[in-house]
């Protein structure tokens, strides 16, 4: 064994090539175990694209030791969460866990990096799936341009097609080849292993050891990739019309890899054009509101995304600009627009206080990254792949000596017109219906590279630390995690002015109040407000859901008292200024549009609509209806505020590394104390009214190749005696180990889908249970079938003994994993608040489930799944 030591990062390579890098975090009793593969889809020869992701799902299908679905469902037995993921340059599997059950991940991984399975019938199975997780993506229009560009932009190296493969190439792979794959990869030489958590370095390499030391390497050796990409000579171009809400816009140029010294100073170009963009596993919130192309092309109202991308890959690869445009958008407009922002890179040195401004976001965003040992072990693994694990702790040192000349360089050497590929996806038609349910849909922007109260304070303990809680004189309840070795901070504020607030009038307008609260407050203009905030390093969002409109900041503890302050002003005095609100519109708009080309928003709308008829405000759109979202103003919009957001109803959470909860306490009273109620009354809508008969609405998408199914009906409200046996049978039908039952009958039995699982939104008044699966249109009937089979199943017998364990052991062990990350608290804490569960309901929680029975799960599911009012939805390709 070959033993390096570097503080805080143990790193070591076993006898048989296996390099290990281990790290202590004692935040927290947890632990996330990372095994990385160096094989992604850039070892993949033709004719097998999507070969290196196929063998990541065939892992889950068991060796001799280990049952098809046994490590899901030992892993969610201890409270623990799982993946998978593939890229471009590699293949990782992870778990994170309570501490005290690591051996666990060295049991699975030790045993699949050399004994999985790969049966004839499995493979057969999982080709269904894996095509049908292909059309899930062909369904998103940026997804199929950003293929197209990527196989165009690069002529020779395998990064120039998808992780997820070719269908052609899906169709026509056989088990033999799967076999040969993971034989010639999966082996202790081309592999290794990352650990961040609550261990002892010392006793856990030991252990390491003892699990994977024995296995031998090179049974087949690796492949070397030599494979170089030619100049390209000129512009490359392509126009994509299909049916799509909006257009889209890619550009794309030839970038150096992460090796390169030219990476870095791109990095800092990257967020000089749209901001520091999130690291690690989940990172930061997005930031680059003051940055070129946000201003230019967002502000302007011109479109309604933009950013770029400089990927960190072994070998060279690209730098993209994306823009999601509005349903107007002039594409050769946008081309230009860019062009001239290009340009002015090229040509004039970027600003000291600019480079100053972009640097900041970037070690904004690497501290954000080291929420949580789950980000961290992937920052870490990331690296070692690309080129060495030590450069995940000397990367802010090396953005830091960034200067305006090597940002001009980089710009003149790769953001030139003969070394890029412009791609444009022009809508031919337009569906006619359908909404998004959520704030906003940017998926497009680019495609993923990887594929899977009243009274005195009161106090109650969690993990390591502590909640604390506190009223303001206004009665807003403030409840807040100090977490001393943290060096940011978040916070959470929920009004109670979502779209359930709105008469059947306003329908769109929380959604468009939230957003233009942002444009500019207290006479401090959006541009004034964008600078000061990237000049921080911090995030600060509000949108409006169906009950609350939420707002969220993220900072480093230096800036939290001045970003609390701005945070209130969003909240409390914005200023609505007419462009502004008129821009913010268009781009409402322009999401409708979008959702109006989505199977899954579509199928969402048309359940929610179908459960909770008119004039019951939850089955209303959260983006709303297009013709009275063109009609409002910013008269509309003063009226909404003045009327809904109130300190009534309202509740604050932060956590982080603020020095002391009276510390933060001060600051938020400060800013938020003198808030007090509006003299308009609050207008009450009624709830109550659901659907009382089956249902079944279908509607059609043109240019789709996945259909979205969605099964659901109103169900009990989260203070109900019920509402944890029902959570129970929820999880055992769709969620437990991979998706449940429903994920075993639809998914793994069938191959019917990609997705399959079930989920409960709870509420004080009632709560929505539904079941969602993505299928080939041709299996939706077969689908419906088997998740109403599965629920008529749970209605009919007793859960298993071995089900309910591992359903309680989940629920119990898992907690210590919502509150891995600054945000998993905060979201807890507002969660705490608005369902009345007290401080301490964490403490109380293992004996709540402990004491549900079978038959209390077979009870709750009897009553309070009623197939007889049961809503069905269909998005379909047309």
């Amino acid at each position: 064994m070959v033993r390096e030591q570097s503080s805080p990062i143990f790193a070591a390579t076993l006898s048989n090539g296996l390099g290990v890098l281990l790290k202590e975090d004692h935040t927290a009793p947890i632990a996330s175990f990372w095994t990385w593969y160096r094989v992604g889809s850039r070892n993949e020869l033709p004719g097998t694209t999507g070969i290196s992701h196929w063998v990541e799902h065939m892992q889950f299908k068991g060796t001799d030791r280990i049952a098809k679905g046994q490590i899901f469902r030992d892993v969610s037995r201890v409270g623990g969460t799982l993946n998978a993921l593939t890229s471009q340059d590699w293949t990782a599997y992870f778990e994170t866990l309570p501490a005290d059950q690591i051996e666990l991940s060295l049991s699975v991984e030790s045993d699949r990096m050399r004994n999985s399975r790969f049966e004839a019938e499995e493979v057969e199975s999982e080709r269904t799936v894996i095509l049908s997780e292909r059309q899930g993506a062909e369904n998103n229009p940026g997804y199929s341009l950003y293929e197209e560009v990527n196989g165009i932009a690069l002529q020779a190296h395998p990064y120039r097609h998808m992780v997820i493969g070719y269908e052609t190439d899906l169709r026509q792979i056989t088990r033999d080849e799967l076999y040969e794959h993971y034989q010639r990869f999966y082996q202790p030489s081309n592999a290794y292993i990352v650990a961040v958590g609550d261990f002892d370095t010392h006793d856990l390499l030991t252990r390491i050891e003892g699990s994977f030391g024995h296995i031998p390497s090179e049974v087949v050796a690796p492949r070397a990739i030599r494979v170089q990409e030619p100049p390209q000579p000129g512009e490359r171009r392509v126009t994509i019309r299909k049916p799509s809400g909006v257009p889209y816009l890619r550009m794309a140029f030839h970038a150096p890899a992460a090796k390169s010294e030219d990476l870095v100073p791109l990095l800092v170009a990257e967020a000089v054009l749209s901001g520091g963009q999130p690291m690690g596993f989940g990172g930061g919130g997005s930031m680059g509101r003051s940055s070129r192309l946000y201003r230019s092309l967002v502000a302007t109202g011109v479109a309604r995304a933009a950013g770029s991308d400089a990927s960190i890959t072994i070998d060279p690869y690209l730098f993209q600009i994306g823009v999601t445009g509005l349903p107007n958008s002039d594409l050769p407009r946008v081309e230009q627009i860019i062009d001239s922002e290009l340009q002015r890179l090229r040509e004039e040195p970027v600003a000291n206080d600019e480079i100053s401004r972009a640097v900041r976001q970037l070690e904004a965003q690497f501290i954000y990254s080291s929420e949580g040992v789950t980000n961290q072990a992937y920052w870490l693994g990331q690296w070692d792949i690309v080129d060495r694990w030590a450069r995940a702790e000397t990367l802010p040192d090396e953005m830091r000596a960034v200067t305006a000349d090597d940002v001009q360089r980089v710009a003149q050497r790769y953001l030139v017109e003969e070394r890029r590929t412009i791609g444009w996806l022009v809508p031919s038609a337009r569906s006619a219906s359908g909404t998004l349910n959520e704030p906003e849909v940017n998926a497009a922007l680019f495609a993923p590279t990887v594929w899977g109260i009243d009274g005195p304070r009161t106090s109650g303990s969690v993990a390591k630390g502590s909640f604390e809680r506190a009223v303001l004189p206004n009665g807003i309840p403030v409840l807040g995690q100090d977490r001393p070795a943290s060096r940011s901070v978040v916070m959470r504020v929920r009004v109670p002015a979502g779209s359930t607030r709105e008469t059947d009038s306003e329908s769109g307008l929380a959604h468009l109040t939230a957003r233009a609260s942002l444009r500019g407050s207290a006479n401090a203009s959006f541009e004034e407000i964008n600078l000061r905030t990237d000049e921080l390093g911090s995030s600060m969002t509000l949108d409006a859901g169906r009950q609350f409109a939420e707002a969220r900041v993220r900072c480093l503890t230096d800036d939290f008292a001045e970003m609390v302050e701005r945070l209130a002003q969003t909240l409390l005095a914005p200023d609505f200024p007419f462009d502004e609100v008129e821009k913010v519109k268009a781009e409402q708009l322009g999401a409708i549009s979008e959702s109006d080309n989505d199977t899954r928003s579509m199928a969402d709308r048309l359940l929610r609509r179908g459960v909770y008829p008119d004039p019951n405000p939850l089955g209303r759109r959260v983006l709303g209806v297009r013709e009275l979202v063109e009609q409002f103003d910013r008269e509309a919009l003063n009226q909404f505020h003045r009327r809904t957001y109130r300190p009534g109803g309202a509740s604050i959470a932060v956590v982080g590394g603020f020095g002391s909860f009276d510390r933060a306490l001060d600051s938020i009273n400060r800013a938020f104390g003198s808030w007090l109620e509006p003299a308009e009354p609050q207008v009450t809508l009624d709830l109550a009214r659901t659907s009382k008969s089956e249902e079944r609405v279908q509607e059609a998408i043109e240019g789709k190749s996945q259909a979205d199914l969605a099964v659901g009906m109103a169900t009990i409200s989260r203070g109900h005696r019920d509402y944890y046996a029902l959570d129970i049978a929820n999880l055992i039908l769709g969620r437990l180990g991979l998706m449940g039952r429903l994920g075993a009958e639809v998914r793994d039995r069938n191959g019917l889908a990609y997705y399959a699982f079930s989920q409960i939104e709870p509420r004080t008044d009632g709560s929505l249970w539904s079941a969602r699966a993505g299928v080939d249109p041709g299996n939706v009937d077969r689908a419906l079938m088997a998740i109403v089979g599965e629920v008529a199943r749970i209605q009919e017998e007793l859960v298993t003994e071995e089900e309910l364990h591992d359903a309680q052991s989940y629920l119990i062990g898992v907690l210590p994993l919502a509150l891995e990350t600054h945000d998993g608290v905060a979201s807890t804490l507002l969660a705490l608040e608005e369902f009345e569960l007290g401080l301490d309901h964490l403490t109380r929680y293992p004996d709540i489930i402990a004491g549900i029975t079978r038959a209390h799960v077979l009870d709750a599911a009897q009553h309070h799944l009623d197939l007889t009012r049961r809503v069905v939805a269909v998005a379909a390709p047309m």
